[in-house]
């Protein structure tokens, strides 16, 4: 590395309810600390499976969240950090933004960028950067196994006398990498899968995972905004009547920096089949959506947990740390000056410096 001034990291603890995952974990802490400082809240790491002493290995030092305030550059967290850190030295904030910011607190430094990680999805050049992919691919992952618990079959495939337990039918709304992951863990499951896309695009991507897929109109995507338009009406009613057959549907249909569209009213809830679980990845893709929590009508469920991919800690922190650390890296080669004067073109992507948007590409 290049004679730059000493870049000094800041580890948060998460602590948001339910939230698992780490930032860093040791192995790249250790190699981080090659060429940086990273000073890591106790704890941060325990519930993914790393305790204190693995990073004082690592060559991490243990730090108060005040000390850490006072004498971190950069700080990282998995979430939005929720301390009060409006005194903070940090010329910036990294972490990955989620769908329930409405319970995070807002006191970060005036003046300091928050570098969302979710602003990688799809840039081409962020490679090993995208956090947001590995941490929705997780999620698709445990929403279908979440959805098996919560439907009593966890063994979808067991021989019982010599019969088969007769498969579900699982839908996935959206072909992104969450609803696709759905698919493909569904598939292993043995389910009948369904994939419900918007064009072309979606129709091969579904179909080379091996599941039937249905169109939906794209109109609908803009239904909150004339949600009582005759055609989406009508449209609204096609797609109910194909989800009333499903048992498990995996929702995930959103827009970065829009609300998400409703897909499933309340109408369309009173179609389902009695104990069918819904998963809303996108906390809006039903009506019915409650951030964090589980809602029941006429005994079925609509499950709007942020924090699935923690059901799987370990892993999801081993993917997200990976990304966070590249990220640090390339920070550290180029010196802090591309945080504030936005030369980086990553981290211009990151901080807003360009206004385009080219996430959504299905």
């Amino acid at each position: 590395m290049p004679h730059l001034p000493p870049v000094h990291i800041g580890l948060l603890r998460e602590t948001f309810p339910g939230e698992r995952r780490v930032a860093l974990t040791p192995s790249d802490v250790s190699r981080l600390t090659r060429g940086m400082a990273i000073s890591f809240e106790r704890g941060c790491g325990i519930s993914a499976g790393h305790d204190d002493e693995a990073y004082i290995a690592a060559g991490g030092n243990p730090a108060g969240v005040e000390s850490m305030s006072a004498a971190c550059d950069l700080i990282v967290s998995v979430r939005r950090p929720s301390h009060d850190l409006s005194a903070a030295k940090a010329a910036a904030f990294l972490f990955l933004g989620s769908n329930s910011e409405s319970h995070v607190s807002k006191e970060i430094k005036a003046g300091a960028l928050e570098l969302d990680l979710a602003d990688l999805e799809g840039v081409a050049d962020a490679g090993s950067m995208d956090a947001f992919t590995t941490q929705a691919t997780i999620s698709g992952h445990v929403a279908v196994l979440e959805g098996a618990r919560q439907l009593g079959i966890g063994h979808p495939m067991l021989m019982l006398d010599g019969s088969f337990v007769k498969p579900i039918r699982m839908a996935a709304l959206g072909a992104d990498v969450a609803a696709l992951q759905a698919i493909a863990t569904a598939r292993r499951l043995g389910a009948l899968t369904y994939g419900f896309g918007f064009g072309e695009e979606d129709r091969q991507k579904i179909e080379a995972l091996g599941a039937k897929f249905i169109a939906i109109d794209p109109a609908l995507i803009r239904s909150s905004a004339a949600p009582s338009h005759a055609a989406n009406i009508e449209s609204l009613m096609q797609l109910a009547s194909h989800l009333a057959q499903m048992q498990l549907i995996v929702a995930s249909v959103s827009e970065r920096g829009e609300a998400a569209p409703v897909l499933i009213d309340e109408s369309t809830i009173a179609m389902l089949a009695p104990a069918t679980v819904v998963i809303d990845l996108a906390i809006g893709n039903c009506s019915m959506t409650k951030a964090d929590q589980i809602v029941t009508s006429r005994s079925v469920r609509i499950i709007g947990s942020t924090t699935l991919a923690s059901n799987e800690a370990n892993e999801a922190s081993r993917l997200f740390s990976g990304a966070m650390s590249k990220l640090l890296e390339r920070l550290a080669t180029t010196g802090l000056g591309v945080v504030k004067n936005g030369t980086d073109p990553i981290i211009r992507r990151l901080s807003g410096w360009q206004q385009t948007d080219a996430r959504m590409t299905s």
